[in-house]
């Protein structure tokens, strides 16, 4: 199976994709409608891509003029699929670093994000709701005042009670998926 980049530089490349069910991009009508509601943001953004698999997201940053990104990952068959994938943009000049880790964990030693995409494994969002919630909490600390997360996980298992604990929240749900984004307030001065 193959994903294509939907805008942007990059537009129209192929990526490929990791066989089987552990790894589920975002279908490219999703990924299209996120970026279209982000926007300008993703123009010079710090991005993370937590959970990256084959990197279609952050790819599709890159495209769209991030700054840089941030690919984790800890799969090495998805890690595998990943490096060939940016390696099909052949650009030397693109900012982006591929950290094999534990994606559940904010990233202490990077700037803070201006947009995170996190998209944990289902069956752990399932599993424990409310850990994933907790989780996706340190990731909206993390973020720039301001910052976006896009949060990607299976409908009906978390709604917008859940998720306003994390901050101004934008519920969108497509087929058997769900995604909040999730904007950072400003901290007071």
């Amino acid at each position: 199976m193959t994903i294509r980049i939907i805008g942007g530089e990059f537009r129209g490349r192929n990526l490929s994709t990791v066989p089987g069910r552990g790894t589920r991009p975002l279908l490219g009508q999703v990924r299209e409608a996120l970026f279209n509601i982000l926007g300008d943001q993703i123009v010079d953004a710090q991005v993370w891509d937590l959970f990256a698999g084959t990197g279609a997201n952050g790819i599709e940053a890159l495209s769209r003029g991030a700054r840089r990104v941030v690919f984790v990952e800890k799969a090495n068959r998805a890690l595998r699929i990943l490096r060939d994938n940016l390696a099909l943009l052949d650009e030397e000049d693109l900012d982006y670093e591929v950290v094999r880790g534990n994606a559940w964990d904010p990233l202490e030693d990077e700037d803070a994000p201006d947009i995170v995409f996190y998209d944990p494994p289902y069956t752990e969002v399932r599993e424990d709701p409310t850990k994933s919630l907790a989780r996706a909490a340190r990731v909206v600390n993390a973020l720039s005042d301001g910052g976006r997360l896009v949060f990607h996980f299976p409908e009906g298992v978390l709604d917008e009670d859940d998720l306003a604990e994390l901050g101004d929240v934008d519920l969108r749900c497509w087929g058997g998926s769900a995604v909040a984004l999730v904007r950072r307030e400003p901290l007071p001065h």
